[in-house]
């Protein structure tokens, strides 16, 4: 259980950050009520799909068009549209949310991301022993106090919906049923660049029944997207989301320094005048970073409970230093990251002081709401966040391969 002196200090530093995200939410009101927010994407897809439209979903001037008629302030203030760029199977979702007014879709959108964070809250708490002892209230201070969790729910993203398709694979996984794990993962393909780097470890591992319910969800998905906009539209994907990622006309793509990732560290530390440096030093620490976390998996799937926590939390942190863009809100999934090792750190005497100070810091540092604040919105530089990331990784790596031999032989005695 969690002493009590721990407990009122969480309750302290969390609802403090709490508070600052709810100061942050009041000021950001006015762009919410004028369509400011990320939601306007999932709108615009929806009422072209709405309207029998779905062959023309990657076409920028219908989406703009779509997008003036509701939010014609937000398109004005932002210079540019927010492109939908997601899959298309992903716009079926939101064809429900058009038949309300644009504000009042997003605060059922609102609602229901709510709804999913209080859900993955409750089946979280009764998975763990340890945290599972803290109050419910601590448990939503928690989520709240989460900046990216904050702002997936602000502007109105689907990175919550990815969290808890994670969430419910994590808890298959535990119950060792790797095929629903597989098709739980498979459901976050809305936002593939944080599902594919952590399916591919697995994918070099042959993990049949992962697999097989990863490929089975992805292939009804494909064909709900083929369904919904066509071959022409569908094809034509691949193409789009590339260009929106190049188009210097989105501010969004104007600081590379904003990622907190392996390719937004690399290129904001890199001189511009050395591509090659930039693209060399990327595939270095990417292939170091696969090598690692499919090793790490390789050992767990074989070793106890505590193991294959920790290559759970290890894939998911490698998933997001390894995907191609990530955003304050996609950083989301490492609220399940965060919990899974502060379970083990709390329930297990294995790892050793000071890793598991160092382990402690850095996700106070993940949980510290003002450090977003100052390097997203103040400097956009996000990156720095990644060598937070990489710190925290690289740790929690040494500690499994010295805990994991131990592991492994209680796993004979066992036998």
């Amino acid at each position: 259980m969690l002493k009590e002196s721990t407990r009122k200090k969480l309750t302290l530093y969390l609802a403090a950050m709490a508070l600052i995200h709810v100061c942050v939410g009041l000021q950001l009101w006015r762009g919410l009520r004028i369509g400011l927010q990320d939601f306007s994407i999932f709108y615009t897809a929806g009422e072209i799909l709405h309207q029998g439209r779905g062959f023309e979903l990657y076409d920028n001037s219908v989406q703009e068009a779509v997008q003036r008629s509701f939010s014609p302030k937000g398109l004005e203030q932002r210079g540019s549209i927010l492109p939908y760029n997601h899959p298309p199977f992903e716009a079926l979702l939101f064809v429900p949310f058009v038949r309300l007014p644009y504000l009042a879709a997003y605060l059922v959108w609102l609602v229901t991301n709510l709804g999913l964070t209080l859900t993955l809250l409750l089946l979280l708490r009764k998975s763990f022993a340890v945290l599972g002892s803290a109050p419910v209230y601590l448990w939503i201070l928690g989520a709240l106090g989460f900046s990216p969790l904050f702002i997936a729910l602000i502007q109105g993203q689907d990175s919550i919906l990815v969290l808890f398709f994670y969430t419910m694979g994590y808890l298959a996984f535990r119950q060792r049923t790797e095929s629903q794990c597989g098709a739980w993962v498979g459901l976050g393909l809305c936002k593939f660049h944080l599902v594919l780097p952590f399916v591919f470890p697995l994918l070099l591992l042959l993990r049949k029944k992962f697999l097989t319910g990863f490929f089975a969800v992805a292939i009804v998905l494909g064909l709900l997207g083929l369904a919904a906009v066509g071959w022409k539209s569908s094809l034509n994907y691949p193409r789009y989301v590339w260009a929106a990622e190049k188009d210097q006309s989105y501010p969004w793509n104007a600081s590379v320094g904003n990622t907190a990732n392996v390719r937004g560290m690399v290129e904001s530390l890199c001189p511009p005048e050395e591509p090659y440096l930039g693209v060399g030093l990327i595939s270095l620490l990417s292939a170091t970073l696969l090598a690692s976390v499919t090793y790490a998996w390789r050992k767990a799937l074989l070793a106890g409970a505590a193991c294959r926590d920790l290559a759970f939390a290890l894939g998911l942190v490698a998933t997001v230093l390894l995907s191609f863009h990530v955003f304050v809100h996609d950083l989301s999934v490492l609220f399940l990251a965060a919990l899974i090792v502060l379970e083990v750190l709390l329930s297990s005497r294995v790892i050793r002081p000071w890793a598991k100070n160092v382990l402690y810091a850095c996700i106070g540092v993940l949980f510290c709401a003002p450090i977003y604040l100052v390097l997203s919105l103040r400097y956009e530089q996000l990156h720095l966040m990644a060598g937070v990331l990489l710190i925290f990784f690289a740790v929690l790596l040494v500690e499994f391969v010295r805990v994991q031999p131990r592991a492994d032989a209680l796993q004979i005695g066992r036998v």
